[in-house]
Parts: C-alpha cells; sequence; structure tokens
C-alpha cells in the first residue's frame, strides 16, 4: 500500500473553515487520486494449475517473522529493522530469490495467493532493513520528486516480469482474486497497516488466514472506532472503496461480517463513516 505523502497541513491552513470531518475526507479524496486502479498487469497471471500440489517453501519467511516481529501494547506487530544480523538479512535475500525462480503459472489459485502475499509482504520488510534507520517507508525515493515512496519501484522479477510492490498489489491480486480480505494481508510498514503477520501466509490455509487477518484489523481501533456515535476508520476503506461495496453503507456492511457482536451492535444503523486517518510511521521496534 500504497499512496504519496503530501503536506496536508498546508492542505488545512488553506481551509479554514472547513471541519475536521470534511478534511479528513477532502485530504483521502487527494490521495486516492494517487492509488493504483485494479488492473491486470499481465495476462500471464491468469494461468494456473488446478490439479496441482505444489506447496511453496515459506519457511525461511516464518523463521525472520518469528525472530524479528513481537506485539507491542497496542498490539500492533513490530519489526526491528535495525537489528537483523547479517546472516539473517541474508537469508530474506535468499528467501527472495526463492520465489522468484518459483514458476508461478504451476501453482494452484491458493497457493498463489500465499505466494504474492509473501512476495509482497517479504519485499517491504527487506527495503525496510535495507534504508533503516528510517521513519516512514515513504522516505524511501528513487529521486527527489518521488511521491509515492517505493511503491512504484521494481523489487522483484516473477517469470520474466518486473514487479513493482504497486503492480503486485493492484496488478495482479486485487484483479484476480476481488476480494476484500486481501487488503488485511498486505502490510506496507506502517502503524497504521493491517498488521504484518507473525507467520507467513500458506495456500493450504489462506481462508482461514485471511479470515483472522480481517478479525483483527476490523476489531482494532486503527480499523473502525466510534467515540460519542461518530466513526473514524482506516483510510484503507476509502482509498479503496471500490473493492469493499459501492458505497459507506457497504463497507460498514462488510465490516459487520468480521465485527466483534460488541462493535456489531454499535455500527446498527450506520451508513456513514464520519472521518478517516492513516498513520504512516514505520512500525518499527
Amino acid at each position: 500500500m500504497r499512496l504519496i505523502k503530501t503536506s496536508f497541513v498546508a492542505i488545512a491552513l488553506s481551509m479554514p473553515l472547513i471541519s475536521f470531518a470534511s478534511l479528513s475526507h477532502a485530504q483521502s479524496s487527494i490521495e486516492k487520486a494517487f492509488i493504483a486502479k485494479s488492473r491486470l498487469s499481465s495476462a500471464i497471471w491468469k494461468k494456473h494449475d488446478a490439479n496441482s500440489k505444489v506447496a511453496v517453501d515459506h519457511s525461511a519467511w516464518d523463521a525472520f517473522l518469528g525472530k524479528y516481529t513481537r506485539k507491542d501494547g497496542r498490539g500492533i506487530n513490530r519489526v526491528a529493522y535495525g537489528s537483523v544480523s547479517g546472516a539473517d538479512k541474508k537469508s530474506l535475500q535468499n528467501y527472495l530469490a526463492h520465489l522468484q525462480a518459483t514458476d508461478v503459472t504451476k501453482l494452484n489459485r491458493n497457493e498463489q495467493y500465499a505466494f504474492w502475499l509473501n512476495l509482497y509482504n517479504a519485499s517491504t520488510v527487506n527495503l525496510g532493513v535495507k534504508n533503516f534507520p528510517l521513519k516512514s517507508i515513504l522516505e524511501i525515493k528513487s529521486n527527489p520528486l518521488d511521491l509515492k515512496g517505493p511503491f512504484n519501484d521494481k523489487v522483484a522479477k516473477v517469470n520474466g516480469k518486473s514487479l513493482t510492490l504497486d503492480t503486485i498489489e493492484s496488478g495482479i491480486v486485487r484483479p484476480i482474486w476481488n476480494d476484500p480480505r486481501l487488503h488485511y494481508a498486505f502490510n506496507c510498514a506502517a502503524i497504521s497497516c493491517p498488521n504484518l503477520g507473525s507467520r507467513a501466509y500458506k495456500g493450504a490455509k489462506i481462508n482461514a488466514q485471511l479470515n483472522a487477518a480481517a478479525k483483527a484489523f476490523i476489531n482494532d481501533p486503527r480499523g473502525i472506532r466510534i467515540n460519542n456515535g461518530k466513526i473514524t476508520a482506516s483510510k484503507i476503506y476509502f482509498w479503496y472503496s471500490e473493492d469493499f461495496g459501492k458505497d459507506e453503507k457497504a463497507v460498514l456492511e462488510h465490516i459487520k461480517q468480521f465485527a466483534s457482536d460488541s462493535l456489531k451492535a454499535s455500527l446498527s444503523g450506520k451508513t456513514s463513516i464520519d472521518q478517516y486517518e492513516y498513520d504512516w510511521s514505520l512500525n518499527k521496534r
């Protein structure tokens, strides 16, 4: 994920009589213009082998996550970017090379789903490790005028195709799976992003893992919260609104599918979201 970082303080100062909620929507609208559209980047990604029993080995990624990620007191899974040993940096590089050497067209759809999620997340963590110290992943720029951080930079090559993080997410996974739960699995190294999983995604467990990720984010204040009857939601629901439904009412109906009983009760009768927020601070520990 997934967008530019601009000076919204300046925007706020230029609109002195606007309400906070209106400003939140205005900011999100400006940002949304820079979000990659869901559009298949190549016909090759449609290829798969429904009968394939091949399971990609993600054990190296499992080991890395187990060693360098920990939940803080707020439930945010943080990464020790600055503590990764030389040997484990090499192991991460080898894992990424292993994924890139895989012929993804020979996998079944669930294995492909897990493959792309892990490739994205491991590539993002690798960027954080290589460029640490950072306050935000958006500080990683290919040139001084770069407004999208590293999301449009080439990070991998699979089946002969060079890929950016945006291509993996919006040029492959979004158009093929058309599954709103994917937004709870991609981690963009930000505090407000759904948690980086503590385990690799696996084809055999993908649906259970996606459901768990959706429940975890939706029932966390980073996903949605209600104060004095006002709803504050993650900007993910605005930036990618078409993936969750045609309007805010549909977004809230999606959220209710994974909400706890108490949250679901609080959302009863609600049809709109008052404001959106997102913190791009690095999920470091």
